[in-house]
């Protein structure tokens, strides 16, 4: 898997490509998490560009691992997917998340993820 981190005065910028296999990411999501502390961004936005959804199953232990990864309070992460498709087939990771109150959450749109992700800031 590839991906680049970038920052800009709002949000860690986070692209990842080339996930082939139904395997959790999570040592790029601890490699993420560790540059939002040491960049001081706490909202991060990951556009995704992946060949296939991560099951049900590996989408659970991707959102039940995040704390233990690394996800410390006050941070929080949108995932924005490259293909309708991918959105759809990744909205588990929605419900789990909200069921454990981990602040992690899938948009079609880059726009409507960085809204979410300035709503945290002006609580």
């Amino acid at each position: 898997m590839q991906y680049t981190i970038d920052v800009d005065d709002e949000f860690l910028l986070v692209k990842a490509w080339g996930r082939e296999e139904d395997r959790p990411p999570s040592d790029l999501c601890a490699a993420i998490l560790n540059e939002s502390r040491r960049l001081e961004r706490e909202r991060i936005l990951i556009e995704l560009d992946q060949k296939a959804p991560l099951s049900a199953a590996n989408q659970f232990q991707l959102v039940t691992r995040l704390p233990g990864l690394g996800l410390a309070p006050g941070q929080r992460i949108a995932l924005v997917h490259r293909t309708p498709e991918m959105h759809e087939a990744n909205q588990f990771i929605n419900l789990i998340a909200e069921n454990r109150s981990i602040p992690v959450r899938n948009f079609q749109s880059v726009d409507v993820a960085k809204s979410w992700l300035r709503d945290a800031a002006e609580r």
